[in-house]
């Protein structure tokens, strides 16, 4: 047995240091330190240090640039920046036409045959389907009206003002905001803060024209 190397390990034991620190300092093997140590108690503060450090330690490798966390970072982001600029920068006449059908197809509201309605919370996707609207489907500014949904609790003229700037139709065309809780939501009531946003279109011979295009695209399956 390393008699010297047993008794300095329990002394820097006793001061707190972990096993793998002490086997670094005595030069031996982590499970002969464990073994010479593990009956010696750790304080709190000892114990809290540890963790800490062991916190830190995961962070600082799985932050390494050579960490599979951060090769596999890297890996998605060529990806994805390859994938991008397969896609025309503009979005505009018959792309525009498509994707926005598809879109109303996938998440408007259907049942009527004279209101358009589409709602979502992702202000890119409301920004995108205004593009559509205004571009491909001509609507009349005055046409537009606007409503927000959010929980009770959250800032109302904050979430307003925020759908506002997001789809340019002026706060007097917006509907009275609704309150109530999304079972989408999953009892998260922070999860939406600025809520979900419905655009609102009356106009029959609209609402018809994009249900024309969503068959359209059908054909396509």
């Amino acid at each position: 047995m390393k008699a010297k190397e047993r008794i300095q390990a329990r002394n820097l034991r006793s001061q707190g240091f972990s096993i793998r620190e002490i086997a670094e300092q005595v030069c031996c093997a982590k499970s002969s330190v464990s073994e010479w140590v593990r009956d010696i108690p750790l304080t709190d503060a000892q114990i809290q240090r540890l963790e800490s450090k062991q916190d830190r330690a995961r962070a600082k490798a799985a932050n390494h640039q050579n960490s599979p966390k951060s090769v596999w970072a890297l890996i998605r982001n060529n990806i994805e920046e390859s994938a991008k600029r397969e896609i025309p920068r503009q979005c505009q006449g018959s792309v525009l036409k498509v994707i926005g059908s598809a879109l109303y197809w996938a998440e408007g509201y259907k049942a009527s045959k004279n209101t358009i309605n589409f709602s979502n919370s992702d202000p890119r996707m409301i920004s995108l389907m205004m593009k559509f609207f205004r571009e491909v489907c001509r609507v009349p500014e005055n046409k537009f009206r606007g409503m927000v949904h959010i929980h009770p609790h959250l800032n109302r003229e904050q979430a307003e003002t925020f759908w506002s700037k997001t789809s340019r139709i002026p706060l007097k065309q917006f509907h009275k905001t609704q309150f109530g809780i999304s079972r989408a939501s999953k009892h998260k009531r922070d999860s939406l803060p600025l809520g979900t946003f419905r655009i609102v279109v009356c106009d029959t011979r609209l609402k018809s024209k994009i249900q024309g295009w969503i068959n359209g695209i059908e054909e396509w399956a």
